[in-house]
Order: structure tokens, then C-alpha cells, then sequence
């Protein structure tokens, strides 16, 4: 009896909080914010929601709705190279109020690699004049809102970066920069002796050319196959047989888009 007393009223409390839950989302209503539609939405600029009071009560992004008790509500919404504001914002209960955002441009760069994967390269904006002033710098795969206006962007891919010079940005539309070639190489590193391939005593460290910069290693054992950016690379080999010489760097290694580099290193 006690069992089904308790089982009651945790029935009874379950049933009080879903009513308390449906209540208050009645008491309250939503502001979606729409700019430029599917071309602008997911733009990293985040707007402020700011109440009467001047507090800031939320952020949301374009394409995103924030959940807010009724009242009038202020919209900042911070882009490169200015701001929107709109003032005077209703929410009702139970209702949702768009904010409809037309006058910026929005930028994209895209990378893709054959896996479709985003490298997420680095993006830097900068002014068409001399002395090209930096607007901003993002990475690649990002969506962000400016202020219309005429820019230069720089991509950080390999080999030695993709540049687009006096881009529009246009209100009411979105810049789609895409560089979809970029593909990565292969390189084989066969450290020999006498001619013969030692690959279970060597060790092998690929560097940045005519830098210490680590970006792969192979231990000993198998094949010291590696799948590298596009650019310039040296390799440091190890040999741990006891024999020829104890290490050997071989350098200026260029390896462009997709390219399948064999490099042969004599450790007599």
C-alpha cells in the first residue's frame, strides 16, 4: 500500500512539473534572427540581445532563435566593418518575432580536401589600397558578415597561399571563395644501405624545409610512407643498425598537389 501511495505521488509531482514546464514555455515567446536567408546563416558574427534595462540577456547567431520572456528588446548585431541595430523588438507569448536582416554582404572561404574534409586554413582580410590593412582573419570554412565594401583575401594553403584580389561584398549576397584542389602528397622515404632498403632500423622525421619544425615521423618498422600538404619539406633519417652512417638529412623535398614522391636516402 505504502508502494503505491509513493509511486503516486511521484506520478503526481511528474505530471505538476510537466504542467509547470508546458506553462512557463506558454509565458514565453522566441526571436528568430533571419540575414540573408540559408547565404548567411550560421555566421560566427554573434547578435546581443540587450532588454530595457540595457543588460544583455542572449546572443544568437543568423540562421538561430534565442527563447525570451514577452517584452521589447534591443538587436546588436556586430559585422566586419560596422554594426546593425534594431530597436524596438517585440516578443509576445507564444509567438515567434523574425528579425529580417538584408543590408550586409557575408564572406566564405572554402577548402576542401578529396575527403571533403575542411583543413581549416588560415583566411586574412585585408583593404584592396596599399598598404592593405587587415580587416580580419578567420579560418577556413567560416561564414562571417561585413559591411559592403571591396576586399583582398588570403588563404594560407600550400604551396605558398591563394590570393583573391578586389572581392565584392555586396549587400544582400554572399562571397562563396572556393579551393577545392587542394590535395595531399605522397611521399616514400627508402633510407638504403649497399643498395638494399632498411626500413626496420631506421627511423625517419619529416621537417619543414631548412627548419626544425616537426610534421611526421615513421618509427622503425614498415614502410616510411607519409601523406603530406602540398610544399617543401627536409627528412632526417636515423639509422639505428650499427652500420654506414649513425643519421643523414635529405633536403629540398618539393611536393606539389596530389604528387607521389619517391626519396632515396644512401646511409654507406
Amino acid at each position: 500500500m505504502r508502494l503505491l501511495r509513493l509511486l503516486a505521488a511521484i506520478a503526481l509531482l511528474a505530471a505538476v512539473s510537466i504542467f509547470a514546464t508546458i506553462a512557463h514555455a506558454a509565458q514565453m515567446g522566441n526571436l528568430k534572427l533571419d540575414v540573408l536567408g540559408d547565404n548567411g546563416a550560421g555566421a560566427k558574427n554573434p547578435a546581443h540581445v540587450i532588454a530595457t534595462n540595457g543588460k544583455e540577456v542572449g546572443q544568437v547567431i543568423a540562421g538561430s532563435s534565442i527563447t525570451l520572456p514577452p517584452g521589447e528588446y534591443k538587436l546588436v548585431l556586430p559585422i566586419v566593418g560596422g554594426q546593425i541595430v534594431k530597436d524596438g523588438v517585440q516578443i509576445e507569448a507564444g509567438r515567434t518575432h523574425t528579425v529580417l536582416i538584408e543590408n550586409v554582404a557575408a564572406l566564405q572561404v572554402s577548402v576542401k580536401y578529396k575527403t571533403g574534409a575542411d583543413p581549416g586554413f588560415g583566411v586574412t582580410v585585408t583593404t584592396t589600397d596599399l598598404p592593405h590593412t587587415k580587416v580580419v582573419s578567420f579560418i577556413s570554412g567560416d561564414k562571417y558578415l561585413f559591411a559592403p565594401q571591396q576586399v583582398d583575401v588570403h588563404v594560407d594553403a600550400p604551396p605558398q597561399g591563394y590570393d583573391w584580389h578586389a572581392v565584392a561584398l555586396a549587400p544582400g549576397h554572399r562571397a562563396l571563395l572556393t579551393l577545392d584542389e587542394v590535395v595531399q602528397a605522397d611521399l616514400l622515404v627508402q633510407p638504403v644501405m649497399s643498395k638494399i632498403t632498411i626500413n626496420d632500423s631506421t627511423r625517419v622525421v619529416v621537417l619543414r624545409a631548412g627548419t626544425q619544425t616537426k610534421v611526421a615521423e615513421s618509427d622503425p618498422g614498415g614502410e616510411h610512407r607519409f601523406k603530406l600538404d602540398p610544399g617543401d619539406y627536409d627528412v632526417f633519417v636515423e639509422n639505428r643498425s650499427g652500420k654506414g652512417k649513425p643519421f643523414v638529412t635529405s633536403a629540398g623535398i618539393h611536393l606539389d598537389s596530389g604528387a607521389k614522391v619517391v626519396r632515396t636516402v644512401p646511409l654507406d
